[in-house]
């Protein structure tokens, strides 16, 4: 009797919840979706309008969408750190497209786990918010994982950024996000057939971003399977070759960057 009751209960709990994400869910509603331009054979600048009814608002969610088979992701640390913006360096390197990097102290020193080019600048930390880690191994495979899955043996990432939270996990926004503090996020992300996105979204909670990235088809033809939040806010920068540059605020300590896997 009590194992069947506790089914039953598990049974309304799974239903309420997953009725309470379709809910959240359909309260976005996409308006368009655009490609602003081609940096790169097979990398794609998306822009996508999107909005709210209750409560009311508006979000412009810009990605530059690449195929990890051929691309792969890059950390570049900042060679003047408090001085360099994404868009100089991207533009000296010659680079198809790049976004901000992890978080860092007000000195800039980074916060959390960073490897460029199979050197550890930063040791792995233990922090609820750096909760995720994006990393490439060193054939270039990307991925996404949870920070409790790291591997602390030599040679395992040739590039690596610990940040968070993570938004997107299994296809589906990751509870307990902040609702409440509104800023401009940037965010990498994962999907089914290598495909992975470097994104950018004006002022919206962790939340909402994490449902906004949930919507089917959010990407132009796929959904994210993992998403991971980098440091938004006022470090939030995306810039993508003869297409958009969305500058920062504030200088940032490091940055991702997409490039061909044969410049590897």
């Amino acid at each position: 009797m009590l194992k069947t009751y506790l089914k039953s209960k598990r049974a309304a709990f799974v239903a309420a919840l997953l009725a309470f994400c379709g809910t959240t869910l359909a309260d976005w509603e996409i308006l368009s979706t655009q490609i602003l331009g081609t940096p790169a054979d097979g990398v794609e600048v998306l822009e996508t309008q999107l909005k709210r009814q209750n409560p009311e608002g508006h979000v412009r969610l810009v990605a530059t969408v690449f195929n990890s088979r051929s691309h792969s992701i890059r950390v570049l640390d900042s060679p003047k750190p408090g001085e360099t913006r994404l868009a100089s360096l991207m533009e000296s390197r010659q680079a198809i497209a790049g976004v901000n990097g992890g978080y860092f102290e007000p000195d800039f020193t980074p916060v959390g786990l960073v490897i460029a080019e199979g050197k550890t600048l930063q040791k792995f930390k233990k922090a609820k918010l750096l909760s995720g880690i994006v990393a490439t191994s060193p054939k270039g495979t990307l991925s996404i994982f949870r920070s409790s899955r790291f591997n602390p043996q030599p040679g395992t990432y040739r590039e690596a950024i610990q940040c968070g939270p993570m938004l997107i996990e299994n296809s589906a926004p990751v509870p307990g996000l902040n609702s409440e503090k509104i800023a401009r996020r940037t965010a990498i992300a994962t999907g089914s057939n290598n495909q992975a996105a470097l994104i950018y979204l004006t002022s919206v909670t962790l939340a909402d971003a994490a449902q906004i990235l949930a919507l089917p088809k959010i990407l132009g033809t796929w959904q994210p399977a993992t998403v991971l939040n980098l440091d938004g806010g006022s470090s939030s920068t995306l810039w993508a070759r003869n297409t958009i540059s969305l500058p920062e605020i504030k200088r940032v300590r490091n940055f991702l960057e997409i490039a061909t896997k044969n410049r590897e």
